[in-house]
């Protein structure tokens, strides 16, 4: 992947692996100065100070795909001054108004119907838990440069308002559009032209209402999670970042519950002795261990079930 992202015929490097595996070739598209358009979260997540860095050491450019970013990206085009607070939009996954009982019985097959996007079954995952979005929040923090503090979280179900950019006087831009990932891949190609025949359209006589609600953060304590590890930064988000990947693969594999991704992420940030400011071998080093001892977790369940 590091060959193909830094390739000399290649112009722009589109980067749509989920987790770790999308870092080195960010990297080396990056260090050989190709516009990269960006749809891996954990790139970010993991190493944004050092991304951020050599895009502009090296004169590269990132283009964000993800639609809560692209969408963010496309209401500043523009624009002079600095917007004063983002809102990242989520859809609330397909559990949002579960009680903790219900929650504790989700399936795998439950968790992997999402209601409105089709995605890989982790980023599945991440939205039902709501994860994705604490993810998405410390990506635009990079992205944009923007503190945490001025960074919120709506609930919008029905997924046509993907982010909105509030600015000092108090108006609002908002980019409406399906939820469906061509129109952010298509524009992030095709940059700065917009190109005809994404599909689908919105079509206004179809759609009923758009409605908002706060997000209930003891219900979805991995929210809170993501978005405490981005403001300690250090290896924090690394750690966050390797710990939910596991966790949500065990999930899958039917070892641990629905619920207890959030518990197993949890106690491997609280083991972890972070470094501020970590250089990228202290970042794969800090990944390591969070992964092998989400590992011992498992592990540790396992032996308490009686298992082998």
């Amino acid at each position: 992947m590091e060959e193909i992202a830094s390739h000399p015929e290649v112009d722009l490097v589109i980067i749509a692996t989920s987790g770790k595996a999308g870092l080195s070739p960010t990297l080396a598209a990056l260090r050989a100065g190709k516009v990269v358009a960006l749809a891996n979260k954990e790139v970010l997540v993991m190493a944004g100070e050092i991304i951020i860095g050599e895009a502009k050491n090296h004169q590269a450019r990132i283009l964000p795909v993800d639609s809560e970013h692209s969408a963010i990206w496309q209401c500043l085009q523009g624009e002079e001054n600095k917007p004063q607070r983002l809102f990242l939009t989520a859809s609330g996954g397909p559990f949002y108004h579960y009680s903790q009982p219900q929650l504790s019985e989700v399936t795998i097959e439950q968790a992997l119907r999402h209601p409105t996007w089709k995605m890989g079954k982790k980023v599945t995952i991440d939205s039902a838990t709501l994860m994705n979005k604490g993810l998405e929040a410390i990506e635009a923090h990079w992205l944009f440069a923007f503190p945490f503090d001025s960074i919120e979280i709506l609930i919008h179900p029905q997924c046509i308002i993907h982010s909105i950019v509030e600015f000092v006087d108090g108006s609002m831009k908002a980019q409406l559009s399906l939820p469906d990932m061509r129109l952010p891949i298509q524009y992030a190609i095709s940059y700065p032209e917009r190109l005809p025949g994404s599909r689908p359209r919105l079509d206004w006589s179809k759609i009923q209402s758009l409605s908002f609600e706060p997000v209930d953060y003891d219900k979805f304590p991995c929210l809170k999670l993501a978005l405490d590890a981005g403001n300690l930064g250090g290896t924090y988000p690394a750690v966050l970042s390797a710990a939910d990947e596991v966790a949500v693969e065990l999930f899958l594999n039917g070892e641990i519950n629905f619920t207890d991704i959030a518990s197993v992420v949890q106690k491997t940030l609280e083991q972890h002795q972070s470094i501020a400011q970590p250089s990228l071998e202290e970042i794969l080093a800090a990944d390591a261990w969070a992964r092998e001892y989400t590992e011992r977790q498992r592990n540790a369940r396992t032996g308490e079930r009686g298992e082998t």
